[in-house]
């Protein structure tokens, strides 16, 4: 499989040079490779500055295009019509400008798209490998068993492929006042705005589908303040994958149920043995608390969430979480219960304890609520 670069561009022209840079320095392995700079419109001094940056790069791979949209799409539409261009093309990997790549971030698409071509339930290839979940920002422990890859219901973004089939069953289940309320995903993912994203994970969702992901990032993201983001970050930074000494991607077989995670990051439902049930229990995962009880639909949860009459407790101490849970690694971090005995809300003190144990990007609030849990914890010890 050959799939074409097609770059979203936008009035950002010094990033869009580095983008091409890292593009240049790829390995193609001698295929002739289409690049789409597909630039959408502003009427700006930098949306000029784009355009010249765009056609004064020298492609040597293959042939370029330059796509200048006449009137301004937004985020999502300019993402729909690149995604479109699998009309033209077997394949897109799709780059918005503020990402880099890996020299190697080609060989690894290509060699994904056409290992997975087969598997109906695969809807996207992913190039960048998550460090912190999209909803709560904690540390993401995918398991790991050996391959490349594992596979998430969540839709890539910095860094992704589409076939031409995974892309318009996408587009035939999609339409721009889809209503998304009675599908289970989350609810702040549902409020996002100009989001093309929340339509394809809900989509994932709806039609129990995933994107295979690498271990390893074959993108990473400047997270340069624009229009959406309102300050400068470095959260989504992350280590790129080199493979200097050669060898044959591993990709992970589909089957493998523990590879799987749902659209909160956490591990599909499966069948865990409980031993003071002294059998097994098909259980629900929410291990960094930010799955709403109405989105559980199992009997039985373990979560950080407060719980009355827990059936067992366990530690956060094996890596990845649902390992302390399989072995039975006792402890007070999860608590395994019926769904019913879980309670939403979070005590000040319950929630500042957890996150004192968490392993997690801190919001501002959410440091001042582990201090002072833990000036108050102290106080209420010494009485």
């Amino acid at each position: 499989m050959r799939p074409a670069i097609v770059i979203v561009a936008f009035n950002r022209p010094d990033n869009l040079a580095r983008l091409l840079e890292s593009l240049a320095r790829a390995n193609y392995e001698n295929n002739a490779v289409p690049l789409i700079i597909s630039i959408d419109y502003i009427d700006s001094s930098e949306h000029a500055e784009v355009v010249d940056v765009a056609q004064g790069f020298v492609w040597n791979f293959g042939e370029k295009v330059v796509i200048q949209h006449e009137k301004n799409l937004g985020i999502r539409d300019h993402i729909l019509s690149c995604g479109d261009l699998t009309q033209t093309y077997d394949a897109v990997i799709v780059l918005e400008d503020d990402l880099r790549v890996s020299p190697d971030f080609y060989v690894y698409a290509s060699n994904a798209a056409a290992h997975y071509s087969n598997e109906k339930a695969i809807a996207g290839i992913s190039l960048y490998a998550y460090e912190y979940d999209e909803i709560g920002w904690f540390q993401f422990y995918p398991r790991h068993i050996g391959g490349d890859t594992y596979f998430l219901q969540w839709a890539a973004s910095w860094g992704q492929l589409w076939t031409r089939g995974q892309w318009a069953s996408f587009k035939a289940w999609y339409h721009p006042e889809k209503v998304l309320t009675a599908i289970n995903m989350p609810d702040n993912v549902k409020r996002w705005k100009h989001s093309w994203k929340k339509y394809y994970i809900a989509y994932l969702v709806e039609q129990n589908l995933f994107f295979a992901y690498p271990y390893r990032s074959y993108t990473t993201l400047r997270d340069e303040k624009g229009v959406h983001n309102q300050y400068d970050s470095r959260i989504n930074n992350v280590f790129m994958a080199e493979h200097k000494l050669k060898r044959a991607f591993l990709f992970s077989d589909f089957a493998y149920n523990e590879l799987k995670y749902d659209s909160f990051f956490q591990p599909v439902s499966r069948p865990v043995y409980v031993p003071t049930l002294n059998g097994a229990v098909d259980i629900e995962f929410d291990l960094f608390g930010t799955k709403k009880l109405h989105h559980v639909k199992s009997a039985y949860l373990c979560s950080i969430k407060p719980c009355k009459h827990p059936v067992f407790e366990y530690s956060n101490k094996l890596i990845p979480y649902e390992a302390n849970i399989e072995q039975a690694e006792k402890g007070s971090y999860f608590c395994l219960a019926r769904k019913e005995d879980f309670q939403d809300r979070m005590p000040f003190l319950h929630e500042g304890n957890k996150l004192y144990h968490a392993r997690k990007i801190y919001q501002m609030k959410q440091m001042l609520t582990v201090f002072l849990s833990r000036v108050i914890a102290k106080y209420l010890q010494r009485k």
